[in-house]
């Protein structure tokens, strides 16, 4: 099975060590202590001698998720690969659908966001193949309601999530703790339609259910805290809503970690609501926090970067640092004209002339405003 009695020995003790929830900080901890034994059980399992053991499946499957906690998302995938592979030679068709949606899970982290619809449908088909409990069926239902929120295909989005909801209500699992995130989902399309009060309203149904089953520092609790901060800040009310942004933080790191996109996520808002309060030096530390986790995980090159960078970039603004500004508008320019992007390119080119000329370096400025002029006219 192992390719010597040591590995094998570990590999039995793995299987007992490895955390069944990720959701709780110890265990997310302990999976840190021994991944470096699991990887190197992972590095000498030869496939083609164990496709008939399904405990290699699950280490694999479980060593994926462990990874997926720690943001080592290409790692995770690799794993999960595996577990798939000796599925299928097993015919093991039915356990597939769990880690077809954990595939799932990572594509959409990563933004990634085809490939995670790919994944969360197979993961669909094989629940209802199998007759999984309703739950099952209606978290698969509202992942695809999430990937198409974070795609702004919101009639897709809402077509899956009203599905998840008719689940839970037709199976009486409306107090279902595990029914929160459907919540959540409701709650963002509510937002998107700017009905930040019923979205608020949701959020705090949701956060109610959370404390009557966790204690404080459970992620979803953290999760509802972002919710109700997002809510507020929309309704302008940015104390109020900096205020459950570092709450979410607080749980988000303890619970994943600083390098995670949870944590990114809300370090950017707590950044942008910092902009709004006019503490720019604090917006500052919190964006390029996020900044560094996002590169981590998506790349130097990414859409989502080029968002990050460009907030930045106004902040140096405020803070008349526009040498630091023009370095990440340059960063931008560049990833534009690699990916042959034109809409808005003129206005860039004129934003960095305009900082190069609070520098007093017109030099510069002119050539970037010929950029922007040969650029509108060949629109």
């Amino acid at each position: 099975m192992v390719k010597n009695f040591w590995l094998d020995l570990c590999f039995n003790m793995m299987l007992d060590y490895i955390p069944d929830d990720f959701t709780i900080p110890e265990t997310t901890e302990k999976f840190r202590s021994v991944i470096t034994h699991i990887d190197v059980i992972g590095d000498n399992f030869d496939i083609a001698e164990t496709k008939s053991n399904d405990d290699i499946a699950k280490f694999f499957s479980t060593a994926g998720i462990g990874h997926k906690e720690i943001s080592n998302y290409e790692t995770a995938l690799d794993y999960y690969s595996k577990a798939v592979s000796i599925r299928t030679q097993n015919n093991n068709e039915k356990s597939l659908g769990l880690v077809y949606n954990n595939i799932a899970v990572v594509y959409n982290i990563k933004a990634e966001r085809e490939k995670a619809i790919e994944y969360y449908f197979k993961s669909m088909d094989i629940s209802r193949k199998f007759n999984e409990p309703p739950m099952n069926i209606a978290i698969t239902y509202n992942n695809l309601a999430n990937v198409y929120l974070g795609c702004y295909c919101y009639d897709d989005a809402l077509k899956w999530n009203t599905q998840a909801l008719e689940l839970l209500d037709s199976h009486s699992l409306t107090d279902n703790p595990l029914s929160v995130d459907i919540y959540f989902t409701q709650s963002s399309l509510c937002y998107v339609n700017e009905n930040f009060d019923e979205a608020l309203k949701l959020d705090f149904q949701a956060l109610d259910l959370l404390q009557k089953h966790f204690q404080e520092e459970h992620s979803d609790i953290g999760s509802a805290y972002n919710c109700i901060a997002r809510e507020y800040f929309s309704m302008q009310k940015y104390s109020i809503a900096l205020d459950y942004y570092l709450k979410a933080h607080k749980i988000y790191e303890k619970v994943y970690g600083e390098e995670d996109s949870d944590t990114a996520e809300v370090c950017g808002s707590i950044a942008r609501t910092y902009m709004l309060l006019d503490e720019y030096n604090l917006a500052l530390e919190w964006c390029l926090k996020a900044l560094q986790t996002q590169k981590s995980i998506l790349g130097d090159e990414h859409p989502e970067v080029m968002l990050r960078h460009s907030f930045i970039s106004d902040i140096y603004e405020k803070l008349e640092m526009f040498d630091e500004a023009i370095k990440n508008l340059i960063i931008i320019l560049n990833f534009f004209v690699k990916e042959d992007y034109t809409v808005a390119l003129k206005d860039l080119c004129d934003r960095i002339a305009d900082n190069y000329e609070k520098i007093n370096n017109y030099s510069e400025a002119e050539k970037y405003r010929k950029m922007g002029a040969e650029v509108e006219k060949n629109e």
